[in-house]
């Protein structure tokens, strides 16, 4: 005895194969959110509202040192430098000094670009949203959201604060020809 399934057991056994791998899916995938969730949580209760949630700044350093930077403890930041010609892109990666563990987490982040040119405009706002974007990171909305801020305000000639629950503080200075990007939390 044999069993020939029609056209429509077919397109019912796709449907039902289809559902289940949908729900595995969809299981799967707030099992991993409620893990990174609570990894996040759990990163920040060492450092509270001060830091960068989950960015440990030795990972950042080791970023930066792997695209060329120079990078120096300082103690209460770490400071790294990288030259391309005349143009510097600087960075300043201050830690978290309320706390007795504060070596490990960022709580602002001063990023420069001092002599900028045409040729490095684009590598500009790459490197500034970089940083702008560390905070957001897990948040597509609103890193579109501060990267079109950040790239509105390297076009434009003033100085600007974009408050989200940090706040992004757009500098230049005319004599040395640098922007400065300033990320830290809102009080």
């Amino acid at each position: 005895m044999t069993l020939e399934l029609t056209r429509s057991g077919r397109r019912s056994r796709r449907i039902v194969v289809g559902a289940i791998g949908l729900v595995v899916f969809l299981l799967a995938g707030l099992g991993s959110y409620a893990f990174a969730r609570a990894d996040r949580e759990q990163d920040t209760k060492y450092c509270g509202h001060d830091c960068i949630p989950g960015v440990r700044i030795g990972t950042v350093v080791e970023a930066l040192q792997d695209q060329g930077h120079t990078c120096a403890d300082r103690r209460r930041f770490w400071s790294c430098e990288l030259r391309v010609g005349k143009v510097r892109f600087e960075a300043d990666l201050f830690r978290v000094d309320n706390l007795v563990n504060f070596y490990e987490y960022i709580s602002k982040v001063e990023a420069r670009i001092v002599n900028p040119d045409s040729t490095t405009a684009a590598a500009g706002l790459d490197y500034m949203s970089w940083f702008a974007t560390l905070p957001h990171r897990d948040d597509p909305s609103t890193v579109k959201k501060v990267n079109g801020w950040l790239a509105e305000q390297i076009a434009g000639d003033g100085d600007t604060t974009f408050i989200l629950d940090w706040e992004y503080t757009l500098e230049r200075e005319a004599n040395t020809r640098s922007i400065e990007l300033t990320v830290k939390r809102r009080y």
